[in-house]
């Protein structure tokens, strides 16, 4: 962990911003520790929710399972809740979607002042659908793998941990389809609405891995 890193980054919000399967939790896994940052995934803390049979995951596996948008008022009450338990700086996967969920995000950072930078990533619909129905996750340790580009060392058996690999719900065809439709037309304004306001980086998200690494720190440790 860098000291100067953490530093540069401290009292900061990062939204990594962009469609379904453009790698945003990928790489927020692989920057969080290097500049100090606590990581919190909309999409993960909808599934831990589900998963335990919660409340809030009984409400929202519906929408999940069609491939629709979780109403902003779920997914802003367990994304604030996980914000409430942290300091230093956060990277935010998946949150928000919409303008609603950025003005209650904005309003949350003003309380605290807190700092936010947008890391918008961009990919087109062909790719993302290739990635995403190709992709393959370990049901104990979330490790992600790919059929094509990924693939594990033996089959349908995680290499970190020995789980078993298993295709999520929402990577089926029809539903990342629906996905990537619902982002157009709800999430992408969210765009406009960052890019007017001045906090957003556009980079690409179809590169090789490690070429979007490099340019999304670059644009980490550059932060004014």
């Amino acid at each position: 962990m860098n000291s100067n890193k953490e530093r540069v980054l401290k009292n900061r919000v990062v939204v990594f911003f962009g469609p379904p399967g453009v790698g945003k939790g990928t790489i927020t896994t692989r920057l969080a520790k290097e500049f100090g940052c606590r990581t919190i995934s909309s999409g993960d803390l909808l599934r831990e929710n589900v998963k335990g049979g919660t409340d809030l995951g009984n409400q929202a596996k519906k929408f999940m399972d069609s491939g629709g948008l979780v109403p902003d008022q779920l997914v802003t009450r367990m994304v604030m809740a996980g914000l409430e338990k942290t300091e230093g700086c956060v990277f935010l996967d998946g949150f928000p979607r919409t303008i609603v969920q950025a003005k209650e995000l904005a309003a949350y950072l003003e309380e605290r002042n807190w700092k936010l930078l947008v890391i918008d990533l961009e990919a087109d619909d062909e790719f993302l659908m290739a990635r995403l129905t190709g992709r393959l996750v370990c049901g104990n340790c979330g490790a992600i793998y790919h059929q094509v580009n990924l693939l594990p060392k033996k089959e349908g058996v995680c290499d970190v941990c020995g789980g078993g690999l298993y295709r999520r719900a929402d990577d089926h065809p029809d539903v990342v389809a629906t996905r990537l439709s619902v982002y157009h037309q709800q999430s992408a304004p969210l765009r406009d609405y960052y890019q007017e306001l001045g906090l957003m980086v556009t980079l690409r998200g179809d590169n090789f891995l490690d070429k979007t690494l490099a340019a999304v720190r670059d644009v980490l440790v550059n932060i004014s």
